[in-house]
């Protein structure tokens, strides 16, 4: 958050003086916390990095000058979660076979909160990070992610919903989650 006040501060001197601002401000502000929420929706941080360069990259294709520091920061939100739904369509191998682990049975196995989060769809990781670790509030929600407010709300509930069950039934304790 202060990364962010210091770039809007830099960013209003910037447009009062008739210039643009600078990308590398922009990006140095803004990667870091872009980067984790993608490592966090993906669940592959191998990728994440190419991720992370595709949506700058298209940022800039973009030309995105004159527009509020808001506008900016939710289409790269945006664009990372359309890139990283797209790469989540194809049929992905750790995939299979965290699936064929869960499918064993195996009473050993339990899985901890990584694990969980893992198996959730992208959008689901991408609400549930969005709105409690970058504490972000549903309208942000919406224009990062191309929703309404109130479709987020009901989307956020229910995968709320669905960790918590996941959790539970991996023998978390009640009100971990919920």
């Amino acid at each position: 958050m202060v990364a962010e006040e210091t770039l809007a501060r830099e960013s209003a001197a910037v447009a009062a003086a008739g210039g643009e601002m600078p990308f590398e401000a922009f990006y140095a502000s803004t990667a870091p916390a872009l980067a984790a929420f993608i490592r966090r929706v993906s669940g592959d941080a191998s990728t994440a990095e190419d991720v992370l360069q595709e949506t700058y990259l298209r940022f800039l294709r973009a030309r995105h000058a004159g527009r509020a520091l808001g506008e900016m920061r939710s289409y790269l939100y945006r664009t990372a979660t359309t890139i990283v739904y797209d790469q989540w369509r194809r049929p992905r191998r750790e995939e299979r076979e965290l699936d064929a682990e869960a499918q064993a049975g195996d009473p050993v196995l339990r899985i901890d909160m990584a694990r969980a989060f893992s198996r959730l769809v992208p959008r689901e990781r991408a609400l549930l990070w969005l709105a409690y670790v970058e504490g972000s509030d549903h309208a942000e929600i919406a224009a990062a992610l191309g929703l309404t407010r109130l479709s987020v709300r009901v989307l956020l509930f229910r995968a709320r919903a669905k960790l918590a069950r996941m959790m539970r039934a991996s023998g978390f304790e009640k009100g971990v989650i919920s």
